[in-house]
């Protein structure tokens, strides 16, 4: 068995470390696996050299179709047996290759949108061999009864040698100030602005209180965030980190995440990397972090997004140590248990040696 992965982004996102962490986890198992990613992108070429054998083709002009020949003589010479589409954009041209070359081909599912029953999605659907779909609220927005076979649930997972335990973790940082961390896209929709919000609240009434941000986004909305903390006074207790690269350090410097999402999550890595390294989370009701996180033993779900609630669950861990405690090690060992890339990968093996 070997994979190739279909990389057609243009910058590193999470839809990249899904494919970096499948890769080093399939690396790790001395499987064969492979990256096609444009013949001009280099910095994905050498990120992704790391940990799998890198294909190049001419992926961003005719959506890949320009370099099929070539792409679908590398597939062959390698000995590639499977074929994997992360994007839409791309499933065209796995399509067309996995009839040049015989591979199997997979489609993951990496969002909660509800599948198109349409003669062009169907056409589609009869080709691909089986889709993964990373969380049930995806799973149940994609399924589909009479190919039901095909669709298979498989949780997306921590890549645990990413995050070591340090020396200097959060298990020996001092309580005050207590230091509330979010991390994902600087947008109006994930929560950032109510989680503004509730940490101004919070410091009206103690000054033991900070909020460290980190994430990339669009510069409009970074600036508008940046004009909100600064007309509310906030620059002394909140700080905009940008994007970090260390995030195992990052994550063990804080004592809480904060993750208040009003969209449909697709599913929550983020939440399942804090709580391995051993940080309570909060999150919302919006997707699939209910799946994660039983509400008050390894998270605490909130029903509404709002300055008042975020604000009360954070200050809940604030006042109670014993519960902050068992919080943490409750989702310490939820995510052990369920969501790593090693479980990931045994559970996608399966599926593959199943293929026909």
């Amino acid at each position: 068995m070997s994979i190739l992965n279909v990389v057609g982004a243009k910058v590193w996102g999470g839809g990249e470390q899904y494919v970096y962490d499948m890769c080093d986890e399939l690396h790790r198992r001395h499987i064969p696996s492979f990256v096609l990613i444009d013949t001009s992108n280099h910095e994905l070429q050498e990120r992704f050299e790391q940990v799998a054998e890198v294909l190049t083709g001419n992926l961003y002009s005719c959506k890949g179709f320009i370099s099929i020949l070539s792409i679908a003589r590398q597939i062959k010479e390698q000995n590639i047996t499977v074929i994997q589409c992360h994007s839409g954009k791309y499933i065209l041209l796995c399509m067309a290759l996995k009839r040049l070359t015989g591979a199997k081909l997979i489609f993951y599912k990496h969002n909660v949108v509800k599948a198109k029953t349409d003669m062009y999605h169907r056409w589609i659907q009869s080709k691909v061999d089986a889709f993964i779909c990373v969380s049930k609220k995806v799973y149940d927005a994609q399924i589909i009864p009479s190919i039901a076979s095909k669709y298979h649930l498989v949780y997306n997972g921590v890549n645990i040698h990413r995050f070591p335990v340090l020396s200097d973790s959060n298990s020996s940082i001092s309580n005050k100030p207590f230091i509330v961390g979010y991390a994902g896209r600087i947008v109006e929709n994930k929560g950032i602005f109510e989680l503004l919000d509730a940490i101004r609240v919070i410091h009206t009434n103690t000054d033991d209180i900070r909020l460290v941000i980190c994430g990339d986004g669009k510069p409009a909305d970074i600036e508008r965030m940046s004009q909100y903390i600064n007309q509310h006074q906030m620059v002394e207790y909140v700080q905009y980190m940008g994007f970090q690269k260390n995030m195992n350090q990052w994550y063990r410097s804080i004592h809480c995440l904060v993750a208040p999402s009003k969209v449909q999550e697709a599913f929550g890595l983020v939440l399942c990397e804090a709580m391995y390294c051993k940080v309570p989370v909060i999150t919302s009701k919006s997707g699939a972090q209910a799946e994660i996180i039983e509400n008050g033993i390894s998270g605490i779900l909130i029903d509404t997004v709002n300055s008042e609630s975020i604000s009360e669950a954070i200050q809940g861990l604030m006042k109670n140590d014993a519960v902050r405690a068992s919080i943490i090690e409750q989702g310490y060992t939820r995510v052990e248990s369920t969501f790593t890339i090693a479980k990931m990968v045994d559970s996608l093996n399966k599926i593959v040696c199943n293929l026909r």
